[in-house]
């Protein structure tokens, strides 16, 4: 199908599309369905098609996290080093008790 695309120059980043022809858009022919988010900034115009940059896509995405969503990030990643730290921690207090255990058990006479 023929849709009318505004390419950032340089870049062939797609920064809109539409169907009609306007100043500034260069006239293509794409398949349907368009992919989704083809205007979202992160489909650049290769080869004469749209081609998806993964990278490109989770910088805008991250870019566009709401405030609230960041906090949950830091939290999170704060209670999983948290929760790590007391793993270790657990381990070793393991490991320490059976240690005991065993000296416990060397020092005790045998019930014999």
């Amino acid at each position: 199908m023929t849709f009318f695309i505004q390419i950032e120059a340089g870049t062939q980043i797609i920064r809109d599309i539409i169907e009609y022809p306007y100043e500034g858009y260069q006239e293509v022919d794409i398949p349907t369905p368009l992919p989704i988010g083809i205007n979202g900034g992160y489909y650049r115009w290769q080869d004469g098609q749209a081609v998806l940059d993964q990278a490109l896509k989770d910088e805008v995405d991250k870019a566009s996290r709401p405030a609230d969503y960041i906090e949950l990030e830091k939290r999170l990643a704060t209670s999983e080093a948290e929760t790590a730290q007391l793993k270790a921690e657990s381990n070793a207090n393991q490991l320490a008790l059976m240690e005991l255990h065993m000296l416990v058990l060397s020092v005790l006479p045998d019930a014999e």
